[in-house]
């Protein structure tokens, strides 16, 4: 009789745990933990992650839907915000107060700075997001006193001349921004107010 000796079952390599990443030899080809708290603790993180990501599937699923449901309207006056926070920056940058009075009130929930425009927003539409005709301006001066007008061309002519100001007095066109062209602005204006706020930072820090 022809005697057959069993095949010898070959060592598998030592491999890092995936939880605690300590070295062990696995007992069995698939298993990628060293022990059994650590396949706890794994199972624990995937679910956690699994979560996570269902969350975040969740919310872009949730801003896709509430953005087919905006108008166009809705993305102007998103857009007008960043815009006008870019305009507040960049004149807190510059030191400068209200463009009317001077003014420099102390920041308080709510906002106490608004972006004044010269041209306002409902005789020239065109120039709702030009920036060089919205200034930093006070509550009191912007709202409850009507944009003060007449002092504001004199704050503008002081910042960036007469000539510049008549420029802004006679320009017209027509504008019809698209959904496109405002998500675009938008985006571009949250860039700019962001590197304006870490050069506010960076000089406050100096000070």
């Amino acid at each position: 009789m022809v005697r057959t000796s069993l095949p010898v079952k070959k060592a598998l390599k030592a491999r890092k745990c995936r939880q605690c990443k300590a070295v062990f030899t696995p007992a069995r080809q698939m298993q990628s933990v060293c022990s059994v708290p650590c396949s706890i603790a794994l199972a624990a993180k995937q679910k956690a992650q699994k979560l996570a990501r269902a969350n975040r599937e969740e919310r872009k699923s949730l801003v896709e839907r509430k953005a087919k449901l905006k108008t166009r309207s809705d993305f102007i006056k998103e857009a007008q915000a960043v815009v006008n926070k870019v305009a507040r920056l960049r004149d807190q940058l510059a030191g400068h107060g209200c463009i009317s009075c001077g003014a420099r009130p102390q920041q308080k929930f709510g906002g106490t700075f608004d972006a004044g425009h010269y041209r306002s927003v409902g005789s020239a539409p065109h120039l709702r997001f030009f920036l060089p005709q919205l200034r930093g301006q006070c509550v009191r001066c912007n709202r409850d006193l009507g944009g003060r007008a007449v002092d504001f061309r004199k704050g503008l002519i002081e910042r960036i001349g007469i000539e510049r100001v008549e420029e802004i007095e006679s320009m017209q066109w027509t504008a019809k921004w698209d959904i496109e062209y405002l998500k675009r602005l938008k985006k571009v204006m949250q860039k700019k107010a962001r590197r304006l706020e870490k050069r506010i930072a960076t000089k406050l820090e100096g000070v």
